[in-house]
């Protein structure tokens, strides 16, 4: 329950609160409209709503102010009762705007356009249909607007503002009913005014960021999450949805005061302790707390669980990567303040993190007293100290805390607090101690904080900026050294010097990863939700760690590393990030010894990885949980989920065709196959048969323990078979990697054999794939049956029944047809999806996003919509339930998975020696890039940037026709498909634009284009 009302109107800039007039306080920047327009209208709206009639007099102005405000990402909508609406859309022209055509897809026509009801613009700024049905007055065009748009962004009643004309005035509302009366807009903020009143509303929305600065949160919705009020039973959850990451570390969103039930965590990628669990099974170090800063106004500190919070809202900005916070707080005396803070984990220096805060007093002049604390005083969520002793040090140029951990792990922090000058001269150095601020310094035992009273006066901000630096002993021999310089040069930038870096450093990785889907608002914020966290875990610099199941965002799974990395992560690094993909595999490639001691142990050749893995790669899976009941159950994955060989084995191959890393591929990326190969050659048994067995496993679908050959095991050994053969055969190994190995032609030829008699499970007269041994002659199960549950699936029926039916715990076969499309006869595909898809509970994150990928691929529309939305709420709408424990990183690598390869179908097409792509390949054959596109329905544009070979490439996709941009120093070959049949092709040159248009239901012959 949340501990205030957050529905009522929601002041989030400082000149909201200048109520205007003789009586009520102005801050002292505030804009001049502000003087003039009531309070609610100081509120930072996202959806705007316009009737049209109001623009006959103030067209120019208003499609500037319009113009601008589209820029900065609001939405806009017209409610048109003539031309006016069409003239100022004429008017709104992106190519002689600074070309910004994109913007106009954040405008909307309603009752416009030949009687159309509802009309939007699509990526080159022409007017598209959105509706086509309306009543009188455009209302389901709103409807139809706010249900395909306002809504699946989640846009606030409280974030949309309606302007209707003054009824003073006389000017009739466009339509013959106005917006004021529209039921679809309950809730909203409505003004009514003249052309004159609407250029200073439109004014005053575009001067309120300028006011706010960092601090203002992002008006395009598709780029923020907004999390208002404070919730004790949610605030887990969201410390995991909004925390901040650079790789190096990660921090949850905790309150910066904290709370009854706030859980601080800053993670440090790579670094593992004992946990307190019954297995003693490593966990990720918890770092000194840096992100405490109290805040008292008038000797009385601020907290969200208070009463006087009249409103409280965080926000975290993908777009910047930074987390802020608005919050309204009346003390018991009376005292009103407006609070804003921000935090980020620096993307541009890995050691750094940046803390702001800005104090706005409304009706009082008096202090504030700010507390900057480090503080050793951490556990884990096991209940574990890692932690052995701290030494802090206050005499430093800035505050020093240096700990220990049992294992020997030396970390520094230091800290710097600086209170700004209310006005900074240009180009003055920072300040740390200006006029009416007064700081010191106190020291614990395992703490260390800064404290600053600060003398503030009504209607003026105060602001103070605090840099942090972490570094350990596993970067450099001396931590504190490295941490003080670090921060004795960061004392001599100014906040916006390194918030701008920072933000730079985020502007790079979304240019290169950044999807655009039109026609999907929720499923292209879900996307991006999803890459801000991909992007914040993974650091490219440091190849000794990996990615956890929760990323840096939690402690669920203590942050071991399973297959989740290489089949859901692994590939969108591949192809938007490639130097962090290198590292991963990288990772893969240094914990080797610790997969030959595992396979060692068990009695095979080769490498077996880790189920569980963790710093050194030795198997951490527990061998024995305490389920929720309190009953001690064996965990047998660590001894029988040996699939995971062969998915790092198909990542590390996967990368080299992607990339041409040759230097990866014949090196680090050989040894891998070749290992792994020799495991699934000893772990293979040849029997009487004639066939190959592999028995005793659990696959995917782990709700089946100790089965015999499991599909997509069965199947993935085979392809690490053949590559690592091929890889062999055709010279792709280094000759002292071969050296090293001691390998022989015997056993290569082993492999091939192995391979060839692999056991796959396919029914001659169905194609259907038996997921397992006996699986058919189990008892037949619908999911449909349990489609209302209030426990997972395994839970309700019980162990014994559901081992003994056909339930599946999550993709299994159809995790195989998504990453070995190729290899599953055509006709065979679609019949195994939708025998398994009934079956399948999702009782893993994993499953939703790869059942979206080859629904969509096989065109089955309403079950691909249905599986993106289910993969998009997994963490935005917490259905699995544990968000808490931290974000799920496979699941969000699926959802890019399930648009690059499903909807986009990006694939790999072999080509013929004279150039020209054939079908199907041999792995180690010269490949084309190929798409093969399956536009959902609602789906108008799809633009997709990607990494191919050392090229960057720009893919847009729509009903009939594929464009491509490519970028880098040599020709890359593309290929149209039809069907899974190459259709067309061009060997397209740097620097160029390519478009196939799809006519009579096919590709026909490549172009170059100049416009998009």
């Amino acid at each position: 329950m949340s501990s205030f009302p957050d529905s009522a109107p929601t002041p989030d800039s400082a000149p909201l609160l200048a109520r205007g007039g003789p009586s009520g306080p102005a801050l002292a920047s505030a804009p001049a409209a502000a003087i003039r327009l009531p309070a609610e209208l100081h509120h930072r709206f996202r959806f705007i709503a316009i009737d049209g009639s109001l623009l006959a007099e103030a067209a120019d102005r208003a499609a500037a102010l319009i113009d601008a405000l589209l820029a900065m990402g609001v939405r806009v909508a017209l409610l048109a009762g003539g031309g006016a609406a069409l003239d100022l859309a004429r008017r709104l022209d992106g190519g002689a705007r600074g070309g910004r055509v994109g913007d106009r897809r954040r405008l909307f026509l309603l009752g416009a356009l030949g009687g159309a009801a509802l009309h939007g613009f699509d990526r080159r700024g022409r007017a598209v249909a959105l509706s086509a049905e309306a009543e009188p007055g455009g209302r389901s065009a709103l409807a139809a607007l706010i249900a395909q748009v306002i809504a699946p962004l989640r846009i606030e009643p409280r974030d949309r503002l309606a302007i209707s004309p003054d009824p003073g005035s006389g000017a009739p509302a466009a339509g013959g009913r106005g917006l004021r009366d529209a039921p679809e807009l309950a809730g909203a903020v409505h003004a009514t005014a003249g052309s004159q009143r609407l250029c200073d509303i439109l004014a005053l929305q575009r001067e309120l960021d300028q006011e706010l600065g960092p601090y203002a949160a992002p008006r395009d919705a598709a780029w923020v999450i907004d999390e208002p009020g404070f919730d004790v039973a949610r605030e887990h959850e969201i410390e995991s949805l909004l925390a901040i990451a650079n790789g190096y570390l990660g921090s949850r969103a905790s309150l910066a005061e904290g709370s009854s039930v706030s859980r601080p965590a800053t993670f440090i990628a790579g670094a593992f302790e004992p946990s307190a669990d019954v297995s003693r099974v490593p966990e990720l170090v918890i770092a000194p707390d840096w992100g405490r800063l109290s805040v008292a106004i008038e000797g009385e500190p601020l907290s969200a669980e208070t009463s006087g919070v009249l409103c409280h809202r965080r926000h975290l900005d993908m777009r910047r990567g930074v987390l802020l916070r608005d919050c309204l707080r009346r003390g018991e005396g009376g005292h009103l303040a407006h609070l804003h803070t921000l935090h980020a984990a620096s993307l541009a220096n890995r050691h750094v993190l940046l803390e702001a805060v800005s104090v706005a007093p409304l009706n009082f002049t008096g202090t504030i007293r700010v507390d900057a604390i480090l503080s050793g005083d951490v556990k884990s969520a096991s209940g574990a100290a890692h932690w052995e002793r701290f030494s802090a040090d206050a005499s430093a140029a800035s505050l020093l805390l240096v700990g220990r951990t049992h294992g020997g792990l030396v970390t520094a922090m230091t800290s710097h607090l600086r209170v700004l000058p209310e006005r900074p001269a240009e180009g003055a150095p920072p300040a740390d101690a200006p006029e009416g601020a007064r700081c010191e310094r106190t020291e614990g035992a395992r703490s260390i904080a800064e404290r600053c009273d600060v003398s503030v006066r009504v209607a003026e901000r105060r602001r103070l900026f605090r840099t942090t630096t972490l570094h350990t002993s596993r970067d450099t021999p001396a931590p504190r050294q490295a941490g003080e310089a670090l921060q004795a040069e960061l004392s001599s930038r100014t906040m916006d010097d390194l918030l701008g870096e920072h933000a730079q450093a985020w502007a790079e990785r979304w240019r290169r990863a950044d999807v655009e889907i039109d026609g999907a608002p929720k499923i292209e914020r879900a996307l991006r939700f999803a890459l801000y966290h991909l992007i914040g875990a993974a650091n490219p610099d440091d190849p000794r760690c990996s990615i956890g199941a929760r990323g840096l965002s939690g402690e669920a799974y203590r942050g071991h590393v399973f297959w989740d990395t290489e089949i859901f992560l692994v590939p969108f690094y591949t192809h938007c990030y490639p130097e962090a993909a290198r590292a991963l595999l990288l990772y893969r490639h240094r914990t080797l010894p610790a997969a030959r001691r595992k396979a060692k142990a068990l009695g095979y050749d080769g490498a077996l990885y880790a189920w569980e893995s963790a710093d050194t790669g030795d198997e951490t899976t527990p061998p024995l949980v305490v389920t929720p009941f309190g009953e001690v159950t064996r965990v047998l994955s660590g001894e029988q989920e040996h699939h995971i060989s062969a998915d790092v084995a198909y990542a590390a191959h996967a990368y080299g065709r992607a990339t041409g890393d040759l230097d990866f591929a014949r090196g680090e990326g050989a040894e891998i196959l070749i290992e792994t190969a020799r495991f699934w050659s000893s772990r293979a048994e040849l029997e009487p048969d004639g066939r190959a067995h592999i028995r005793r496993v659990i696959g995917p679908d782990e709700y089946h323990e100790a089965v015999d050959d499991n599909a997509f095991t069965n199947w993935m050994a085979r392809y690490n078979l053949r590559a690592a053969a091929a890889t062999v055969r055709r010279g792709g190994a280094r000759d002292d990697v071969l050296a090293r190995l001691d390998l022989r032609p015997e056993e290569v030829d082993r492999w091939r054999d192995v391979a060839d008699r692999m056991v796959l499970g396919v029914d001659p007269e169905t194609g259907l794939i038996e997921q397992f041994a006996g699986y058919f002659r189990l008892a037949p199960f619908a999911i449909a049956d349990y489609a209302v549950r209030s426990a997972p699936i395994d839970v309700l029926l019980g162990r014994e029944r559901t081992q003994a039916c056909q339930v599946v715990k999550q993709a299994d076969v159809v995790q195989l047809l998504a990453l070995l499309w190729s290899a599953v006869p055509a006709g065979a595909r679609r019949d195994n999806f939708l025998y398994y898809e009934p079956r399948t509970a999702h009782g893993s994150s994993l499953s939703p996003g790869a059942h979206a990928l080859v629904a969509a691929r096989l065109d089955l529309h309403a079950l691909a919509e249905r599986y993106f939305d289910q993969t998009a709420d997994i963490d935005l709408g917490n259905t699995m339930g544990n968000a808490a424990g931290g974000v799920h990183v496979a699941a969000m690598g699926s959802l890019w998975q399930a648009v690059a390869f499903g909807v986009a179908g990006v694939t790999r097409v072999p080509r013929r020696p004279d150039g020209q792509p054939h079908a199907p390949p041999l792995p180690a054959d010269d490949e084309a890039l190929g798409i093969e596109p399956h536009l959902l329905p609602a789906w108008r544009h799809l633009k997709l940037p990607l990494f191919w070979r050392g090229r960057a490439l720009e893919i847009h996709v729509e009903a009939d026709a594929i464009e491509v941009a490519l970028e880098g120093s040599a020709p890359l070959p593309i290929c149209a498909l039809d069907a899974g049949a190459p259709a067309c092709a061009v060997l397209a040159e740097p620097g160029r634009r390519y478009a196939a248009r799809r006519i009579g239901g096919r590709f026909h012959s490549w172009e170059e284009v100049t416009t998009w």
